[in-house]
């Protein structure tokens, strides 16, 4: 139970956090700072997690979270590259929403907790890629 509630916890705090960062506005050294840092903090080593296929990034999390954090934190995963997605350039742009779309997929299907933000997102991605393609 204390584990539980400390991960329930860590995703509001996750939830503030990201909300902070995307009210502020950085330049970009320091916005690129602060992403990095609030992967490490929530998911892992920004190069690393960033830069998986959804498929790799599906091995890193069986071994890495354990099964109960599991989908909270690939849900926590889309929403960085969601995040970092609305300021990059094409086609890095591109292939973050893509990857956060895919996760915020695996997250609905598998999750067991329905989310409006998440469809309205999802939705907003799909519109986004038809455009760039």
């Amino acid at each position: 139970m204390i584990q539980r509630d400390y991960y329930l916890r860590m995703i509001e705090e996750f939830g503030r956090a990201l909300a902070n960062f995307m009210e502020r506005r950085h330049d970009a050294a320091r916005r690129d700072r602060e992403m990095a840092d609030l992967y490490r903090q929530y998911v892992g080593d920004y190069t690393l997690v960033r830069n998986l296929s959804v498929e790799e990034t599906m091995v890193y999390a069986h071994d890495q979270w354990a099964d109960d954090e599991r989908i909270g934190r690939l849900g926590m995963l889309a929403e960085l590259l969601y995040a970092e997605a609305t300021y990059c350039a094409v086609p890095i742009s591109t292939l973050l929403y893509d990857k956060a779309y895919q996760l915020y997929d695996y997250v609905e299907t598998h999750g067991d907790t329905y989310s409006i933000d998440r469809h309205n997102k999802m939705e907003a991605i799909r519109r986004i890629l038809k455009d760039k393609g």
